[in-house]
């Protein structure tokens, strides 16, 4: 007789989490990348991050994305590519 696997392990949580942990280990390298002093690419690695993720958000169910799914989908959308294109802007400023 088959096993029914715990929705409480950390394998069950990762799988739910699963866009919020890339997103945050690409975070992680992001930061790393910033802090070492190119931080108009980190800027624009975080804006292109950004940007995925509201592509993430638009197209998969809610259950798939996790913890990312906040708001109504139009909200996080628009929020997440609203932050990506003034980030991005931001990053690509001479002198700022």
């Amino acid at each position: 007789m088959p096993r029914d696997p715990s929705p409480y392990t950390l394998r069950a949580a990762l799988r739910r989490q699963a866009v919020l942990v890339a997103a945050l280990l690409a975070l992680a390298v992001i930061i790393v990348i910033g802090a070492t002093g190119h931080a108009p690419l980190a800027g624009m690695l975080l804006a292109i991050e950004l940007a995925v993720l509201a592509l993430l958000r638009a197209v998969l169910p809610t259950h798939r994305v996790g913890a990312l799914a906040v708001r109504p989908r139009p909200v996080d959308v628009t929020m997440l590519l609203g932050l990506a294109i003034g980030l991005a802007f931001l990053s690509g400023t001479p002198n700022l």
